[in-house]
């Protein structure tokens, strides 16, 4: 079943400086199955970005169509989550204050929102961290926290805007391992925007490659890769170099 479904999506924007209309994406056309991890790469200005904002419901298409649950984007909404880059936690609440925000917001009740809260929490690797504030924690773990919180609420979809971009090598791929073993667990539906040709392919089952200003889909790389992954294995394994150059190729022209 989709859970997202992309149509021939379209956005242009006048340039504030050259008074120039820009088309920032062309023709975007793709769908992501329940359940299913899929990244969205392209060369940078591409768009990718920009098809996420417009599937969160911050920005609004040209034309075309985007459908969540069989329905259209008109808004932002819970049932599409955004991890962001700058993690973009309350700095005045606490961990556990931040996970149970949204359902507090759902109507859901005290006790069970923080049943639920200690549950993500707990997955994400944070129990013992719950009285802590945003300010006190690793950028890792802020990070692992906005995790928490988005699927706390459990969305339809998990939309996620190059979340470990602003961390160090080494942190980012634990962040990567980490996020691999809580999508193995609770199977959420992902939309990754990623620059890292490996991380999308280390992370996903699928990768849509999309093309230079104004985009379009070049490919839909399917992943020819099981189920859990861990870097030190993955590296060796030969679908794994072939998969990206395959799309190193692809993003070359």
């Amino acid at each position: 079943m989709k859970t997202l479904e992309i149509t021939r999506l379209h956005k242009q924007f006048v340039d504030a400086y050259t008074d120039e209309t820009v088309t920032a994406v062309g023709d975007v056309s793709f769908s992501i199955e329940q359940s299913e991890f899929v990244s969205v790469l392209g060369p940078s200005g591409c768009g990718k970005t920009t098809v996420l904002n417009i599937v969160a419901g911050f920005d609004k298409q040209t034309s075309g169509t985007v459908l969540v649950g069989g329905k259209p984007v008109t808004g932002p909404s819970p049932e599409r989550g955004v991890v962001f880059q700058s993690f973009a936690l309350f700095p005045w609440k606490t961990v556990l204050g931040n996970v149970v925000f949204g359902l507090r917001m759902r109507g859901v009740p005290r006790r069970e929102r923080e049943t639920v809260a200690q549950q993500y929490l707990e997955l994400v690797g944070l129990e013992g961290f719950e009285r802590k504030f945003p300010h006190e924690l690793s950028g890792g773990m802020q990070q692992r926290l906005g995790v928490a919180r988005v699927l706390a609420n459990q969305p339809e979809v998990m939309l996620m805007d190059e979340p470990f971009a602003s961390v160090d090598a080494q942190t980012r791929r634990k962040l990567q391992e980490d996020l691999t073993n809580i999508f193995e667990a609770k199977r959420p539906t992902v939309f990754f925007v990623t620059h890292d040709v490996d991380e999308a392919v280390f992370l996903s089952d699928r990768v849509v490659v999309l093309t230079a200003r104004p985009s379009r889909v070049s490919e839909v790389v399917t992943v020819p890769l099981g189920r859990p992954r861990d870097w030190r294995t993955v590296l060796e394994d030969p679908d794994f170099r072939r998969t990206t150059a395959h799309i190193t190729d692809l993003l070359a022209g």
